[in-house]
């Protein structure tokens, strides 16, 4: 998989391959989320993507006949002037390919015969003429408009690059297939897509998400907020659904997959999550018997409290983009070698596409370590970011992980050259 991009936020240019594990290095301010973000706005988007604007379309549908409703005055005026009454409606029906024929039967039992007869005539008549008006959009169309309002949330109305007028471009390929995107003035102009991403992807750069309520109202989160908020939904997914039998042999399954991986997780935290009535986590186990809450435990441990999550619950699956935005930030370096670890193993036994960017030598080192362990290293790409002369960002692919550390020691050596100053006076 390959990744190209142009004009997106600071980034002047940057193509990045995925095989395994990807690492990028590099200065604060450098580009380096931005990667992340686009990669998961990809996956977020273009996964079944076609299906989700068939429900876009039906619910569009459903929306304007409903809003007639408001305005029709009869002795049901109450309940037909709900704004509960639309979502009262869809959480009636399991699929979302409504008729007009649902929306009569959902009706009858809730209003008068009487209006109900009124009423069927101008219900057929409003959803045939919305049916075929919204059903005769391009569909393209709907997926710019779609791919413009997810990005602006993503980068807060900002993804063209601000002193570049050329518009900015993503060219996600896999297997000599394309999704192509380009923007101008914060729009999607043009957009092709040749793939149907099925695999998800998750986005880790805050651990305190693990702390949190679900916010089921997210219309008006933006940048990392809107990321974070889509995690937070994810780890709290199965606590709140039936599992199907397929998920319960896949779960089977994966148990056998992540036994190594928990084992090196029980070496920092032992324990089991357990979900309280507010919708706050606890973590049980032989110090706690009780339970501890979760927002009580130090922020490194809830770094592997979320891959522990994400792994036993079945909610990270074979071939699932796994991105973390400095994820050493909170851990000993001790720790970062466990965690790192941790996330050559995930790779090993899921085929994870996994991007991470660091600014620590020992979690770089450890990557490094563990892949060759683990005969992965032909699998990890190295990518340093650099701001040119014209402040603008490119990413170069590194052979030699030397020049990456020799980055990272550039600190030791202002501090070693303040020393040396301080002893000569």
């Amino acid at each position: 998989m390959q990744l190209k991009i142009n004009n997106i936020g600071k980034i002047k240019s940057a193509t990045l391959e995925f095989n395994g594990i990807t690492v990028i290095a590099g200065n604060n301010n450098t580009g380096k989320s931005t990667i992340g973000k686009i990669l998961f706005a990809l996956f977020s988007q273009f996964n079944s993507f076609n299906e989700a604007i068939d429900k876009y379309k039906h619910d569009a549908i459903i929306a304007r006949v409903f809003k007639e409703f408001s305005s029709y005055s009869s002795e049901d005026d109450t309940i037909l002037g709900s704004p509960y009454l639309l979502e009262l409606f869809k959480r009636s029906r399991f699929e979302s390919n409504y008729t007009s024929k649902d929306i009569l039967d959902f009706l009858n039992g809730l209003i008068s015969n009487k209006t109900l007869e009124l009423l069927q005539s101008n219900i057929e008549a409003l959803f045939t003429e919305s049916s075929k008006e919204i059903d005769g959009l391009e569909t393209n169309r709907i997926k710019a408009e779609v791919i413009t309002n997810y990005f602006n949330d993503i980068f807060d109305n900002q993804i063209n690059n601000m002193t570049i007028s050329d518009p900015a471009h993503v060219d996600l390929v896999i297997k000599n297939k394309h999704i192509n995107l380009k923007f101008s003035e914060n729009k999607c102009i043009f957009l092709e897509d040749e793939i149907q991403l099925t695999n998800k992807a998750i986005y880790v750069d805050d651990p305190y998400i693990i702390d949190s309520r679900i916010n089921r109202s997210s219309s008006s989160l933006n940048g990392r907020a809107a990321i974070n908020n889509y995690t937070n939904k994810l780890l709290h997914s199965r606590e709140y659904s039936f599992e199907e039998n397929d998920q319960i042999i896949e779960k089977i399954i994966a148990k056998d997959k992540y036994a190594e991986i928990e084992d090196k997780i029980n070496l920092v935290i032992k324990g089991q999550l357990v979900l309280k009535d507010d919708g706050r986590y606890t973590l049980k186990n032989n110090d706690y018997p009780e339970g501890i809450n979760v927002s009580n435990l130090s922020t490194g441990l809830k770094s592997f409290l979320i891959i522990k999550k994400l792994i036993t619950d079945n909610l990270i699956v074979n071939r699932d983009i796994l991105i973390l935005d400095e994820p050493e930030i909170h851990l000993h370096p001790e720790w970062q070698i466990v965690y790192a670890e941790l996330l050559v193993l995930l790779q090993k036994y899921f085929d994870l596409t996994i991007l991470l960017t660091t600014h620590s030598p020992f979690f770089l080192r450890a990557i490094e370590v563990f892949s060759k362990k683990y005969e992965l290293n032909q699998k990890c790409k190295y990518y340093l970011s650099k701001i040119g002369t014209d402040s603008l960002i490119t990413f170069s692919e590194v052979e030699n992980t030397t020049e990456i550390y020799q980055k990272m020691a550039n600190t030791f050596s202002i501090l070693n050259n303040i020393s040396d100053e301080l002893d000569y006076n």
